[in-house]
């Protein structure tokens, strides 16, 4: 885009962009930014001309955007942000009669253990506020921290770049789970040898990585044998009842789990360093009111179970 293009360009009209582009419909993007349908068509024609570009492509399974336009939201969307913080957001917010949209990438043992807390308490204080939350990988989850794709992570971070900030929430302890009617098990006691004989369902959120156990077990120059890899927690007592797998998964969880309750737990027999649940945001958001107020809900010892 010339200088010329970038001096006469409307400013809603990357607002517009981001809502399609988000939306993948034009009814709703239109809704979403407060204007009729066929203004939004109307400006989806002129994004079109400006660009150069289709930016939204009709498929079998609906209006789908094109390379470019992603590229351009990935772009545009945290500037928008920025704007919104700087105008509006530092000034004031009231969450009583705020309204607004945030978007959380989270694993799905947050959504269980931090989640429902905050959702209460934002019932009660702020009806006007909406948690979009998406389960994501660690990496991918910073990825949308950093493009804007998301405000607010949850997960277990060793390193994170100078853009984003963490606060540390808790230590998260985990136990070993297997099927209380596991013929191995019977008198109580899982020693190391059986521990790493025995199949694993392993959980993992960071895609292609080992989970600080492993990292643990490869020092002291051990391997436990796994056979089911997943990042969801909840899914852990299906794929241990009925079998001989064995799985570690964080305590708390477990007693939010209808089936967690009824697993014979065992002591981790290696010693392991608990892990850290973070909560983590970039730092554009540092002095968005509204996003600090968000903040301050997942650090209040109501939502603190993660």
């Amino acid at each position: 885009m010339n200088r010329l293009n970038l001096l006469n360009l409307d400013l809603n009209l990357l607002v517009a962009l981001d809502a399609l582009v988000e939306e993948e419909n034009v009814s709703r993007a239109a809704s979403r930014i407060g204007v009729t349908q066929p203004a939004m068509s109307r400006t989806l024609r002129q994004l079109r001309e400006l660009f150069g570009d289709e930016l939204l492509r009709r498929t079998s399974s609906g209006m789908k955007p094109t390379p470019r336009a992603m590229t351009l939201a990935q772009a545009v969307r945290p500037n928008l942000q920025n704007i919104a913080a700087a105008i509006g957001q530092r000034l004031s917010f009231d969450p009583a009669t705020a309204s607004r949209r945030f978007v959380l990438a989270l694993p799905d043992v947050a959504t269980r253990l931090a989640l429902p807390q905050v959702v209460k308490q934002i019932s009660a204080q702020a009806p006007g506020i909406e948690l979009a939350i998406v389960t994501t990988v660690n990496r991918d989850a910073l990825h949308k921290l950093e493009t804007g794709q998301a405000e607010l992570a949850m997960g277990v971070y060793d390193h994170l770049p100078r853009t984003l900030r963490a606060y540390n929430r808790r230590p998260l302890r985990e136990v070993c789970v297997a099927d209380p009617a596991h013929p191995l098990l019977q008198n109580g006691v899982l020693d190391l040898e059986t521990f790493l004989a025995l199949p694993h369902v392993a959980v993992s959120i960071a895609e292609n990585e080992g989970t600080p156990l492993d990292t643990t077990l490869e020092t002291l120059g051990l391997r436990r044998r796994i056979v089911v890899t997943t990042p969801y927690y909840s899914c852990v007592p299906a794929l241990i009842c009925g079998t001989r797998n064995l799985a570690v998964v964080v305590e708390d969880l477990l007693d939010l789990l209808p089936e967690g309750k009824s697993l014979a737990r065992f002591p981790i027999p290696v010693t392991v360093e608990p892990v850290m649940s973070k909560m983590v945001w970039h730092a554009r958001s540092d002095e968005d009111l509204g996003h600090t107020w968000l903040r301050n809900l997942f650090m209040t010892p109501a939502s603190d179970q993660l």
